[in-house]
């Protein structure tokens, strides 16, 4: 699989490659975790138990450094956008999608509680 290094986000994988941030270069062991959770991501389409488990039950990949590497590279921070767009491509991030309507759909429920 090839790896390719990429200025922006954290790490991605796709059917043919990965894209990891040029800048996890200087964090060697934050790069190899997230380099190894890429590698147990499936190549299924749409929406999958074991890839969403993955991304947020993973424990392996160290927060703290995760954190401060964000801060550092705050391009990093686009990991979190569920749409993207790559060389003409709009992709989506279904785990995102979920995860995005889930927090929205709590802070609208919460405003509503307020109001009413």
């Amino acid at each position: 699989m090839q790896i390719e290094y990429v200025p922006y986000g954290i790490a991605n994988k796709y059917a043919h490659k990965i894209e990891l941030n040029e800048n996890l270069k200087q964090f060697p062991k934050l790069h190899d975790a997230i380099l190894q959770h890429e590698f147990k991501h499936t190549d299924a389409k749409g929406f999958n138990r074991k890839d969403f488990m993955l991304d947020f039950g993973e424990d392996k990949i160290n927060n703290v450094e995760l954190l401060k590497f964000m801060f550092k590279y705050p391009k990093s921070f686009f990991q979190f956008l569920p749409f993207y767009k790559r060389k003409d491509i709009i992709f989506y991030d279904i785990n995102l999608i979920i995860l995005w309507t889930i927090l929205l759909g709590i802070i609208s429920g919460s405003v509503l509680l307020v109001v009413l």
